[in-house]
């Protein structure tokens, strides 16, 4: 099945700096058994971040998903594609459908999907985004979590859907058994990260525990600079037990949770999934989470639960960690063996035979699905019931 994944506007698929959709197109590609058939369609940019065929966009200031739509359009009949799956943005997606009425589209997920709009103007507004919706061909949602909020707020909409979920070729990742004691935060700088509670508990607790140290790997720092200002302030004191990094790419990432005995995401915003959890247990660090969202699914009962996003609360569970070798060496081993079972990319690891379809596998089953069904509809009449 010859297949294009197209990226939204400035995502370049570069693997120097790699965003988390595109961490997770290159997963889904490169476990899919339609690898070799696939097309990523992305910005110019430098050295890809996974060997498969790359579609280079120029850059467009204006008009950007109108000309995609086109560029696709003229692709799918030079090269005989059957099926296009798109990231994120529904107006964009939705307008490819649209330009391509003959192969199904799909729209896959990584947050929820917008709410419908209340007030005044409101009933008008959501039927163009109900409209939206029942043009796709099918959508992939990242979790039960988006799932269920997708399916209370847009009832009206009849399209196939399927929880795809991040994942793992668990094989490439190599925790460390002896562990250095290091806490490693992971995310955007923003305030519902919970970046700054996680910055002021770690710096009590470093404080108190001086053979200990922490590593902040932080990116959009610029979008909320005052925040981040906060946050360096708060971690000031504490300089010559922490580094700071800034935009680092996702290989530095790995391999710093391979080593770190400890990561917190603590979240107070509703997280769709929560890919710096998986990260977490998939390096084998003891994982301290807000349980917001998605994370609940990634984790179960395998890390250390924050009953809320405060500075003492976070430092209340590093304290309680850093003297329970125990607990602390249980939460990471526990956590590693969870999410080798319930997240494998692809088949070939051990932990995949135990009744769970790998990701890839899933994700290929609807691929398969959504082209049969479209291809007998032939999308016929307007398959929207929105009112």
């Amino acid at each position: 099945m010859r297949i294009i994944h197209a990226l939204p506007r400035r995502m370049r698929f570069e693997a120097k700096a790699a965003s988390s959709i595109e961490l997770c197109v290159a997963d889904w590609v490169s476990g899919s058994r339609f690898r070799q058939e696939t097309t990523v369609f992305a910005e110019r940019g430098e050295a890809p971040l996974l060997d498969v065929d790359i579609f280079r966009l120029e850059p467009a200031r204006r008009l950007a998903s109108w000309r995609l739509a086109h560029t696709i359009r003229r692709q799918v009949k030079l090269r005989g594609y059957e099926l296009v799956v798109a990231q994120q943005h529904l107006p964009t997606v939705a307008r490819i459908a649209a330009f391509n009425p003959r192969i199904p589209v799909i729209l896959q997920t990584h947050n929820f999907i917008a709410p419908p709009k209340r007030g005044v103007g409101a009933g008008w507004r959501n039927a163009i985004t109900c409209r939206q919706l029942q043009r796709l061909a099918g959508i992939t949602l990242v979790s039960e979590a988006t799932l269920r909020r997708f399916e209370s707020d847009w009832p009206d909409v009849t399209i196939p859907r399927k929880v795809i979920s991040n994942g793992f070729d668990f094989s490439l990742w190599h925790p460390a058994t002896v562990r250095e004691k290091k806490i490693l935060v992971v995310g955007r700088t923003q305030e519902t990260k919970g970046i700054l509670e996680a910055a002021q508990g770690i710096s009590a607790f470093l404080e108190k525990f001086r053979d200990w140290r922490a590593v902040f790997i932080l990116s959009e720092p610029a979008k909320e600079k005052a925040y981040f200002d906060s946050v360096l302030n708060v971690l000031e004191s504490r300089k010559d037990q922490v580094d700071i990094m800034i935009g680092a790419p996702f290989a530095q990432v790995k391999q710093i949770t391979e080593s770190a005995a400890i990561s917190i995401v603590a979240s107070k915003w509703e997280e769709p999934f929560g890919r710096t959890a998986l990260e977490a247990h998939a390096g084998g660090a003891a994982l301290i989470s807000s349980q917001t969202g998605g994370l609940r699914e990634i984790s179960g009962d395998t890390a250390a639960w924050l009953t809320e996003v405060t500075d003492s609360a976070v430092a209340t569970m590093l304290f309680r960690l850093a003297s329970d070798d125990e607990l602390r060496e249980k939460l990471a081993r526990e956590g590693m063996q969870r999410v080798r079972r319930l997240f494998p990319l692809s088949r070939p690891s051990s932990e995949a035979a135990s009744g769970i379809t790998p990701i890839c596998e899933r994700l290929d089953r609807f691929y398969e699905e959504v082209v049969d069904r479209h291809t007998e509809s032939v999308r016929g009449p307007s398959r929207s019931s929105c009112t």
